[in-house]
């Protein structure tokens, strides 16, 4: 009896092991690296964000950090969050070049400096198309900054200007405080601005005189831009690492006036940084913005069976499932811009598909007078979305001997030049046999 008592409790136990082992693997890990142990408690609204969706974070102090993100080739963490913006080094397996193939091999990554970023984030954010302004520069907007910053340097700016990219920055609208520096993006289709300051604003050092011609060239300074990689690895970068503090959260921004002595009479209204910052660590995350293709199928029109050869001129039915997940389950891709390429090292044929609802897009399409290797392409490169890439090979032949068509109309012409001509043989045939040739007197 003591012994089935023993093998029960055993097996409870070991449910409960496994249940929470199973719990321990599907919960993603983060590194956090940090300048010092106080900014926990600065920016514990912005940390909770990730716990809130079931991340775990593990802390590390940069002057001391000796973790390191892979170990035996696998990764430890599944995203790296750097608000150390002045530390020269993140430990001596935290480099540069680690957290490059760590950006290289699809993982996301969160960086936000302050007016003097380091080194080390600079040559991070140069290997993904962004500079950061010079060292002690701050973004200053005389016309929209917030009240409690009237009498100062105006380094406390407002920003509203949030670009429309429901994917990334969601929903968010609203004041955002800003004190920061400005970033400086390459022309790379793979960036995207997120927040942008006014176009008043400029990119300089309130100490000194305005010297840099290019940081008040006219054109909006970025404040927060977002990275959408070739192989789906998601970098977002901030010019503020206090735009994601709980102050900023909780403040009120009220505009001010230059001409006046304090408000300007404007209300104040919440700041919307915690929901802006709550819509891009979702998107970084991967949380939204995420694609992927399934069930594909061609074949004849008619049938139902892939096959492996068609023949030119066949007509052929393509259809493929995309699918878009948005934070809990899989969602029907809405969009209207999936395309198909036939090819053959160029493509033969480029179709847009037809979605009639639900997640299957699909086209017909007839197969060129060419035979060789074709390849079927569906490629989708859309700003802020996940990149889906679904190719399949096939072998498109010519007619076999007794496949082409017989007695066509366009040869009727070199028929009737055959059959005259072994009419006139005939002819010439009869009168030459049975034509007598006559004496000659």
């Amino acid at each position: 009896m003591k012994v089935l008592v023993a093998l029960a409790i055993l097996s409870v136990v070991c449910v409960i092991l496994s249940s929470v082992q199973s719990q321990t693997l599907t919960k993603k890990r983060g590194l956090v690296v940090v300048d010092n142990a106080n900014i926990r408690n600065t920016h514990s609204r912005f940390f909770r964000l990730f716990e809130k969706n079931g991340y775990t974070l593990d802390f590390q102090q940069a002057s001391g950090a000796t973790v390191e993100l892979s170990k035996y080739g696998e990764y430890q963490y599944d995203f790296l969050v750097l608000l150390a913006p002045r530390a020269e080094d993140f430990g001596t397996r935290l480099n540069v070049d680690s957290i490059l193939n760590f950006i290289d091999d699809g993982n996301s990554v969160i960086v936000a400096v302050d007016s003097e970023p380091s080194t080390i984030n600079r040559e991070v954010a140069t290997e993904c198309g962004v500079e950061f302004g010079a060292d002690r520069n701050f973004v200053i907007d005389h016309h929209n900054f917030d009240s409690s910053d009237f009498d100062g340097d105006h380094t406390l700016i407002i920003a509203d200007n949030i670009v429309s990219s429901p994917v990334v920055s969601g929903s968010s609208s609203g004041p955002i405080l800003f004190r920061g520096i400005d970033l400086h993006l390459e022309e790379n289709d793979l960036l995207t601005p997120i927040l942008l300051a006014s176009q008043y604003a400029y990119g300089a050092s309130p100490d000194n005189a305005l010297s840099d011609s290019r940081s008040n060239s006219g054109a909006r300074p970025v404040l927060i831009s977002a990275l959408q990689a070739r192989n789906n690895a998601r970098v977002l970068f901030s010019g503020s690492l206090d735009v994601f503090s709980d102050r900023f959260f909780s403040s009120k921004a009220s505009r001010s006036s230059s001409t006046g002595s304090g408000s300007s009479g404007n209300s104040a209204s919440q700041s919307a940084n915690e929901g802006l910052a709550r819509d891009l660590v979702a998107w970084t995350l991967k949380e939204r913005g995420v694609l992927r293709a399934s069930n594909v199928t061609h074949h004849l029109k008619g049938e139902n069976q892939s096959r492996e050869m068609y023949k030119v001129t066949d007509e052929i039915y393509y259809s493929i499932d995309i699918e878009e997940w948005n934070g809990k389950q899989w969602t029907p891709y809405s969009g209207n811009d999936v395309q198909l390429e036939f090819t053959m090292l160029d493509p033969y044929v480029r179709a847009t598909l037809r979605n009639t609802g639900g997640a299957t897009f699909h086209t017909s399409f007839i197969v060129p007078d060419v035979y060789g290797i074709f390849t079927f392409r569906v490629k989708l490169e859309k700003s802020g979305y996940t990149n889906v890439l679904d190719e399949r090979i096939v072998t498109v032949r010519p007619f076999k001997h007794n496949e082409y068509e017989r007695f066509i109309v366009a040869a009727y012409p070199y028929y009737a030049g055959a059959f005259s001509m072994m009419f006139g043989l005939f002819v010439f045939s009869f009168f030459f046999l049975y034509t007598k040739e006559r004496p000659n007197k």
